[in-house]
């Protein structure tokens, strides 16, 4: 599963709005990257993390991070 695709399973439980005040990022960024618009940095990531309680994880943003640079498994 792609680290979108896991967000935007999470966010079907929730509104965008309150996800983002929660997380503490913008609702804008949420949909940015809930439609795989934007990648989020490691600090949204985090902030996403720990909002999800984990299961949107920053092991699978690390993935898909090397994954979009080139790197596959060797990160």
């Amino acid at each position: 599963m792609s680290y979108t695709q896991a967000l935007s399973e999470y966010l079907a439980g929730t509104t965008q709005v309150a996800f983002a005040q929660d997380a503490g990022i913008t609702q804008a960024s949420v949909s940015r990257y809930a439609a795989g618009e934007r990648f989020p940095n490691r600090d949204a990531a985090e902030k996403i993390d720990r909002a999800t309680g984990g299961k949107v994880s920053l092991a699978l943003w690390r993935a898909e991070m090397a994954d979009r640079l080139g790197l596959g498994e060797a990160a």
